[in-house]
């Protein structure tokens, strides 16, 4: 039963996967758009899991992609959007499923079952790489208009490699699963036989579809794409998206009075929180579900250090993202004056995220300027909260977050920018991806306290430009 998991968050992901495949299920995950359309193109799946939080733009517009594309597989739709007019959308544009989390890994397995059961269409059980197909039922082979007759232990071995299309198949495993022999058995049977299928399956006119690893074993099929999504890199060696540096900056206007501004963002500021509680929903869905295999599977399963680590960090993202909630939604205070300190600032904010700092998913690198006095409208932090969260929502690995301050031309440019502190293979996000969605209703909160806000296609960074006040002291940076 094969399942093509689609999530973009690393963590549930790879969480999701080994709690479906100890139900017996193959899975595989996609983390972007890309890994999702060519794995489909590599292989048939029995189900599709797809999470609407998917990508810079929308796991809908995919799913409506797909079958615009004649897909035929059954999707199940995961979603923290639990409004009826969501889910109406989703099953209107082909959706077979949808559950909302944090959900329950039982019920999420029982609706697999269901989906899977209902859905048994005879032709999503051949198996296909490329212009090879392969069905058990009847047990014929085809390569485009071309049938090949095998013998049975030939597609036996087929059979097998098939089913991993994409994957090195050691020789062990050939073995032990086509001929029943042991793992440390000396033979070259294997050998012999994947060399009889090469001269069916791979005529001198045709792709090649049978490879050797060498020292490992043999692989069907192009290589399965990278778990982490990393960018196509071109022929010369340079990153397919490097071209397109346009830069996107929202010009500011003068500054408005402070009670103009608390009201402006009123707004706006419902459906960032609102955007909050989504992200809020992937590491509540971890834990829970974590919390329940661990006592469906206590008895005869360890606990693997490095999965309790895991849970650890998705516990204290969740804690961070609903101390974001409580501080949007706090009565904003009106300042007793115009100006305020940045360090202050800073240092209260990041005193409110200390349980991010404690646990190593974010590390600091401090470089402001002590003496710079920006505006004390309260819609700066809320900004400065916002953009952490985000940040911490998005990217689900360990992160080293540097944010500098400088007076320039009479402004402050406060500038944070974020790089990888671990060797996961999760894509780091840059500042469109986790802010794209909300981007409109981020643009009105500058614009309200006279900002500008500048962000660039590719890069790991924000900047923000900022009113100072009149009379600035030293020029003392904070490390």
């Amino acid at each position: 039963m094969s399942i093509l998991l689609a999530d973009d968050d690393l963590h549930l992901a790879t969480f999701l996967s080994k709690s479906l495949e100890s139900e017996g299920y193959s899975v595989h995950t996609a983390l972007n758009e890309d890994s999702v359309i060519s794995e489909l193109q590599r292989q048939n799946y029995k189900l599709i899991i797809l999470d609407l939080n998917f990508g810079q733009t929308d796991g809908l517009k995919l799913l409506e992609k797909l079958l615009a594309e004649g897909l035929e597989t059954p999707v199940m739709v995961l979603s923290a959007r639990n409004r009826v007019s969501d889910r109406i959308q989703s099953l209107n544009l082909g959706a077979d499923d949808y559950i909302t989390k944090p959900f329950s890994f039982q019920e999420l397995a029982a609706r697999a079952n269901a989906l899977l059961r209902r859905k048994a269409d005879p032709s999503l059980s051949v198996l296909r790489v490329e212009n090879l197909e392969l069905d058990p039922a009847s047990r014929r082979v085809h390569r485009g208009k071309r049938e090949i007759k095998l013998s049975p232990k030939e597609f036996d071995l087929l059979f097998l490699l098939m089913r991993h299309a994409g994957e090195t198949v050691s020789r062990q495993d050939l073995l032990r699963e086509s001929w029943g022999l042991q793992p440390e058995t000396d033979s070259n049977l294997v050998d012999v036989y994947v060399n009889y299928l090469r001269k069916k399956v791979d005529f001198p006119d045709e792709g090649k579809l049978i490879y050797t690893v060498r020292g490992s074993g043999y692989r069907i099929g192009r290589p399965a794409p990278s778990q982490g999504g990393v960018q196509a890199i071109n022929k010369d060696g340079d990153d397919t998206h490097a071209e397109d540096q346009t830069y996107q900056t929202y010009q500011s206007n003068t500054l408005t009075g402070l009670s103009d501004a608390i009201g402006v963002q009123q707004t706006p500021l419902r459906a960032l929180i609102h955007s909050v509680a989504h992200d809020l929903a992937q590491p509540l869905t971890s834990v829970r579900c974590f919390l329940e295999v661990l006592g469906m599977h206590s008895s005869n399963t360890p606990t693997q250090q490095a999965d309790l680590r895991n849970i650890e960090q998705q516990a204290d993202r969740a804690i961070s993202l609903a101390k974001t909630i409580s501080a949007l939604v706090r009565e904003l205070p009106v300042p007793s004056g115009p100006w305020t300190s940045l360090d202050v600032l800073l240092n209260d904010l990041f005193n409110d995220f200390i349980v991010l700092l404690n646990s190593g998913l974010l590390t600091l690198d401090r470089q402001w300027n002590s003496s710079i006095q920006v505006t004390s409208n309260p819609v700066l932090r809320q900004l400065m909260v916002l953009f952490l969260s985000k940040l911490i929502g998005r990217n689900t690995r360990p992160l080293v977050l540097t944010v500098s301050a400088q007076l320039r031309d009479g402004i402050c440019l406060l500038e944070l920018k974020w790089k990888a502190n671990d060797d996961s293979p999760a894509v780091i996000q840059d500042a469109k991806n986790i802010i794209a969605k909300e981007l409109a209703y981020i643009h009105e909160l500058v614009y309200s306290i006279g900002g500008e806000l500048t962000l660039s296609d590719g890069r790991p960074e924000i900047q923000l430009k900022l009113p100072v006040a009149p009379e600035t002291g030293r020029q003392d940076v904070v490390h």
